[in-house]
């Protein structure tokens, strides 16, 4: 992971050369990060609310199936098939994220090794509003405070959102305190550049989920979902008659061409290279038997 921290570390120092300032090239240097991906957030967002959408579909699946885990499986698969939804699919982004967030945080927790590699730590000395040094924690505790509350009113603002079934909204619940508490816990730790980053990036989170999770999913009924699947069934089922269709005329134009090139070429192989003989009819006259016979007298 260190070439991660490296370069994190020079992309954070080429931002504090053109600002001047420590404090505020972290926050820039945060927003530029979470700007590049946010589709990411935006996309893992999205296929939580879709999740979120279909829970009471799936919870009529439960009780109906309750006694009968294989076909619940089979109906479950199929309602995200009608809706177009993968259970799956909110997780790729966050493991395409981790390495992002592992190399800023390594960068942000050992500056002096990774962002000012010249040895000139001048700037981590420099006061940002009420922090002496951004290389050593706050000695105030308001970063962690204010880290703990923006994640806390995030998380809280995602539940208000969302409709899932109870077992899960209690684990939510739970997380919504214990989370902000551990990263609160981490920050009083940390450097003060790392929780400013955890600032940053936390509020830039809160603006994100308030614009994304106002927007509502339109769910259509499931009957009208099970019409357009058939819909889309039987157009792709013509599609492929007709690309078949299509490439059987080609192949069948083909031979018929190829054929054709084979019988002219096969007629000039068999025409006889000699001139055919006339077709005038040669009659031969045949004597009668009497004249055959017959001799003149020579005596008269």
């Amino acid at each position: 992971m260190h070439f991660l921290y490296q370069g994190f570390g020079w992309v954070l120092y080429q931002i504090f050369r053109l600002i001047g300032n420590y404090g505020y090239a972290v926050i820039l240097f945060t927003v530029i990060v979470k700007t590049i991906i946010l589709p990411l957030n935006i996309k893992q967002t999205n296929s939580m609310k879709e999740m979120q959408a279909i829970t009471p579909e799936v919870q009529k699946l439960q009780k109906k199936y309750k006694n009968n885990p294989e076909k619940l499986n089979m109906e479950t698969m199929k309602l995200y098939k009608l809706y177009k939804v993968n259970p799956m699919s909110g997780c790729l982004p966050l493991l395409i994220q981790l390495p992002i967030i592992w190399g800023l945080f390594g960068a942000l927790q050992n500056p002096q090794k990774y962002v000012f590699t010249s040895g000139n730590l001048t700037a981590l000395h420099q006061s940002f509003y009420w922090i002496p040094n951004l290389g050593k924690p706050d000695p105030l505790y308001i970063l962690p405070i204010i880290v703990v509350v923006v994640t806390f009113l995030t998380q809280k603002f995602t539940m208000d959102y969302s409709t899932a079934d109870p077992a899960t909204a209690t684990s939510q619940k739970v997380m919504m305190f214990v989370m902000p508490l551990m990263i609160g816990w981490f920050a009083l730790k940390m450097p003060a550049g790392v929780s400013l980053y955890w600032v940053a990036q936390s509020v830039y989170t809160f603006i994100q989920q308030f614009i994304v999770m106002r927007r509502p999913v339109k769910l259509v009924p499931i009957e009208e979902a099970e019409r357009r699947v058939k819909e889309q069934e039987e157009k792709d089922k013509r599609e492929k008659r007709d690309k078949l269709k299509a490439s059987a005329e080609i192949r069948q134009q083909a031979m018929n061409a190829q054929f054709g090139r084979s019988t002219q070429k096969s007629s000039k192989m068999n025409r006889p290279k000699t001139k055919p003989a006339s077709k005038r009819r040669v009659v031969t006259k045949i004597p009668h038997s009497d004249e055959r016979t017959h001799k003149p007298d020579k005596s008269n």
